[in-house]
């Protein structure tokens, strides 16, 4: 038999203890723990209690715990070190195992292994072709006269049908503060053009979102961002103007397809067709009316404007509309259906690139446009597929390097027949996962959360939370990969790869006026290569962030990674040139007044000086516009008769809204102008008048 080997742990453990008993003989000098090669140590056979008892037994009181403190301190720096190495070195046996198959559904896991062994590869490689032309033609002949024929009515006397997006359109208003000139003589030019009050648009699908405004626009004394615009209305029709008459009047810069999906008149999923008629006489007030499909409640404003529209009755007698419903939605079922046996059967790189692009061509030509297409517009068409043509090249650059990258070892099939693949695994989590982030714009855009700076977050109620939410998910996530990538021996390479991620991040972010936009097509790519694993985490990770990459290069394009501040801004104040400040109001008098220039001003006064008209808004309309002048006799104004909005002002004081004073709001906001053009600076937030009793309430401090 052959001599028991001593127990190396058991020596060097005794050897770490700062005690020596003094009833022995001299022990040999302490070895420092840090010295001890990781490789000589072994499990110990003794319990942490016997070794303690062992190395302390001649020990009590202070002394003892003290010795004791020490030597645990040890021991924790010594694991904490070996924990390190090993997290740095990897697995002593290194593994990156497939998902495992689902036992109870054996037999669907291998009829694709069956059929790519029995079927030969040019029969296989003639079949899909032939499926790929089938599908393309079904899709085909379905989407491309939505697109391409204009929608008509079986009435030759019907109006012109336009096709609108979701949100505004220039030929129904121009947009916010005066960009519809003095008196809003320029909107709506819809009407003027046409000659006609009664217009009918068709709507695409989707409305119920896509109708929200990420701008800020003002209504009255109301900041308007992050929801449907839409003013008034509503279906419970207070006082009919004609029979036909659907809803009760929106204002005229509501957004008219919102409007029509508030109404209930216009399906989110299908889109559709609507008549709405223009009315020549003021509405004296909009109140807030609930809404269908789900959206937001309407803006109600207390005052009069100058324009409003209603919907009424789309077919008159027996009138028929063709080409009105979007086919959207059909598309998109066509699509998810026919790519399940290409998921199912064919390889990892078949599924890939046809899922792939069956998935940008989606997104552009279906549930999220670039641009919405007029079919009345010849070059509308041929305009979106250039537009999505321009973006595939690169976007087909971008797959190429993450398939080689990553996608190529979760997808492929193993090439030993030992290994299992599940064929299931992929259908079932790598494929609904993808058309979710896909679909980004039903899916995620619907949470609270625009984008990832500290101004729109604090502008979104529940953007916090949501924002929180979706950093503990990536979090666990991203902890989730970074073991698989741990198990399968790759953690250092991973960990300097992302360390240069990081880095490159935080150097882009210090350039000077610009700031750090992490896009989620952006995100998708900086995740995706950390996905490189097989099993079913990786399966489920990469379908969802492939998703959102197509996401944006088709809808948005490849938007820069770092953006000006200017254009974060969109639509809302730019903080160049400020307004006028008002400062007093005298009510008997009736005389406003206003500091021209405020004092926290940055720009130069030439810039100011340019801007030398002054432009007062009444209820969001133009009403008066002078040169550099200080005051303004407002009761003068309001009592004009031949003002525009005198009879406005009127009916509204006998028809419309009143406090307990018998008082009507007007709301007045003030900004400047370059003479003789359409160019304004930013406006300021609306005081309230209280009118006929000449109470004044000043604005709030801020732009509009």
């Amino acid at each position: 038999m052959s001599k028991k080997q001593p127990n190396k742990f058991d020596n060097q453990d005794r050897s770490l203890s700062l005690v020596t008993n003094k009833s022995h003989s001299p022990t040999p000098p302490i070895q420092n723990p840090e010295d001890i090669p990781l490789t000589d140590f072994a499990p110990s056979t003794m319990s942490t209690s016997e070794l303690l008892a062992d190395d302390y037994e001649n020990e009590s009181g202070e002394e003892y715990m003290r010795l004791y403190h020490q030597d645990r301190k040890k021991r924790w720096l010594y694991k904490t070190k070996r924990f390190f190495h090993k997290l740095w070195i990897g697995p002593e046996e290194p593994r990156d195992d497939y998902a495992p198959r689902i036992s109870k559904l054996e037999f669907l896991e291998e009829l694709p292994v069956k059929f790519n062994t029995n079927v030969p590869l040019l029969y296989r490689r003639v079949l899909l072709t032939i499926y790929l032309v089938f599908w393309f033609g079904l899709c085909y002949s379905i989407l491309i006269p939505y697109l391409t024929v204009p929608p008509s009515s079986s009435d030759p006397s019907t109006p012109l049908i336009h096709s609108l997006t979701c949100s505004s359109s220039r030929e129904f208003w121009n947009g916010k503060n005066a960009a519809c000139g003095l008196n809003g003589d320029s909107c709506p030019e819809i009407v003027k053009h046409s000659g006609d009050n009664d217009v009918v648009i068709r709507c695409p699908a989707l409305c119920d979102r896509g109708s929200w405004t990420y701008s800020l626009i003002p209504i009255g004394d109301q900041r308007i961002k992050y929801r449907g615009y839409f003013i008034g209305g509503g279906d419970k029709v207070v006082s009919k103007i004609e029979d036909t008459q659907l809803t009760n009047p929106y204002r005229a810069d509501s957004y008219p397809c919102g409007a029509a999906v508030h109404a209930g008149l216009i399906s989110p999923f299908w889109g559709g067709c609507a008549r709405l008629s223009y009315k020549s006489k003021n509405q004296p007030y909009f109140e807030s009316a609930k809404g269908h499909y789900g959206v937001d409640d309407s803006i109600g404003f207390k005052s009069f404007f100058k324009s409003s529209f209603y919907f009424k009755k789309l077919k008159l007698a027996s009138e028929t509309f063709h080409q009105c419903h979007d086919p959207r939605i059909v598309i998109l079922m066509i699509n998810i259906l026919l790519g399940l046996p290409v998921v199912y059967l064919a390889s990892g790189a078949t599924v890939y690139w046809v899922i792939n692009v069956v998935g940008f061509w989606t997104i552009c030509l279906a549930t999220d446009p670039p641009i919405v297409v007029d079919a009345t517009d010849p070059q509308g068409f041929a305009s979106l597929i250039s537009l999505g043509l321009e973006r595939f090249l690169p976007t087909c650059s971008i797959l190429y390097i993450l398939w080689h990258s990553s996608t190529k070892r979760t997808l492929s099939e193993p090439a030993s027949p030992d290994e299992k693949f599940s064929y299931l695994s992929r259908v079932l989590l790598w494929y609904p996962l993808f058309w979710l982030g896909v679909l980004n714009n039903v899916s995620f855009d619907r949470l609270p959360v625009d984008r990832l700076t500290i101004s729109d977050l604090k502008e979104q109620s529940g953007a916090l939370l949501a924002v929180s939410a979706i950093i503990v998910t990536i979090s666990i996530c991203a902890v989730i990969q970074a073991y698989k990538i741990w198990l399968s021996g790759r953690f250092r390479k991973y960990l300097r790869v992302y360390s240069i991620f990081v880095l490159g991040l935080v150097l882009l972010a210090q350039i000077p006026g610009l700031s750090l936009r992490v896009h989620h097509y952006i995100l998708a790519m900086l995740l995706i290569p950390g996905c490189a694993t097989r099993g079913r985490t990786a399966l489920m990770f990469q379908g969802i962030l492939l998703g959102l990459f197509l996401s944006g290069a088709s809808r948005w394009g490849l938007a820069a990674i770092a953006e000006t501040i200017t254009s974060l801004k969109r639509d809302d104040p730019l903080g160049k040139i400020f307004p006028p400040i008002f400062t007093a109001y005298d009510s008997g008098s009736g005389v406003l007044q206003w500091q021209l220039v405020p004092e926290n001003a940055t720009s130069v006064a030439a810039a100011y000086n340019k801007y030398s008209s002054i432009s007062l808004l009444i209820n969001d309309i133009e009403y008066f516009v002078s040169d550099n002048i200080s005051s303004l006799d407002l009761k003068s104004l309001l009592t004009n008769t031949t003002a525009p909005f005198y009879d406005s002002l009127q009916d509204t004081l006998r028809n419309g809204i009143k406090d307990g004073n018998g008082d009507i709001p007007l709301y007045i906001r003030i900004g400047r102008k370059i003479p003789n053009t359409m160019v304004y600076s930013d406006f300021s937030n609306a005081a309230i008048l209280r009118w006929p009793s000449g109470i004044l309430t000043l604005p709030l401090p801020g732009l509009t």
